[in-house]
């Protein structure tokens, strides 16, 4: 092969075949801004530097490409990753690690999510995550106030506090996960509930029109009348 200047995509790809590549072009791989190129090499070359390689990805601060080779990398040391990812704040890939990772630390993991108060990623993780502290991401998602994922949780995470889960839901007075957690949750406070879409006039006016085509609430409204003509 001629001695030409090689792009870090191109000794990627002629590495693969050639271990004369692999050799006198580690060092210019892994001095490169492509970390694609890197994270590849490290995915299929026989021979990487995997600990140089993590580090090159972190100084390059890609999210997308550290992730990925915790999931195809041979070796990766999954600590440095996952601390990486809470130096830089990133509830996305805190979750989604915790999904791929073979080494994950579940709990420091979730702790991560709690400190950044991410609603969304705590409910993604107590849905998908293949080991889930439910106590502690409870007090974690609750902490949120963020109705929308406390709703969710109720309605697919395999333990819940309902009890305590309305208290928050109530508390936020949204009309729209309110009237979601009548239609979907196992257990829901329906006379509270309805007290809540008929005081917020113009927030609950969408949501109070649907209960009679939900068949939850249009069963649960007609105890609550019954009971009011005893």
């Amino acid at each position: 092969m001629d001695e030409k200047k090689l792009s870090a995509m191109e000794i990627y790809s002629h590495g693969k075949n050639d271990p004369r590549i692999r050799r006198d072009y580690m060092d210019e791989l892994l001095s490169s801004n492509d970390a694609e190129a890197i994270h590849l090499a490290g995915r299929y070359w026989p021979e990487f530097d995997f600990h140089r390689g993590l580090k090159r990805l972190m100084e390059l601060c890609d999210l997308e490409f550290v992730h990925k080779s915790g999931i195809f990398w041979k070796h990766f040391d999954f600590d440095k990753g996952l601390d990486f990812f809470i130096k830089n704040k990133s509830p996305e890939y805190l979750y989604r690690s915790g999904r791929f990772w073979s080494g994950y630390d579940y709990e420091k993991g979730l702790d991560a999510l709690g400190e950044l108060k991410s609603g969304r990623y705590i409910y993604y993780a107590g849905k998908e995550w293949r080991v889930f502290n439910f106590s502690k991401g409870l007090e974690y998602l609750f902490k949120t106030n963020d109705a929308e994922f406390i709703f969710y949780a109720g309605a697919h995470w395999k333990i819940f506090d309902f009890k305590r889960g309305l208290q928050y839901l109530f508390k936020s007075r949204n009309c729209e996960f309110i009237f979601k957690a009548g239609a979907m949750w196992k257990e829901f406070d329906y006379e509270a509930g309805l007290k809540i879409l008929e005081s917020e006039i113009s927030a609950g006016k969408e949501w109070r029109a649907k209960l009679f085509e939900n068949k939850k609430w249009k069963e649960n409204l007609k105890i609550i009348w019954d009971k009011m003509w005893e």
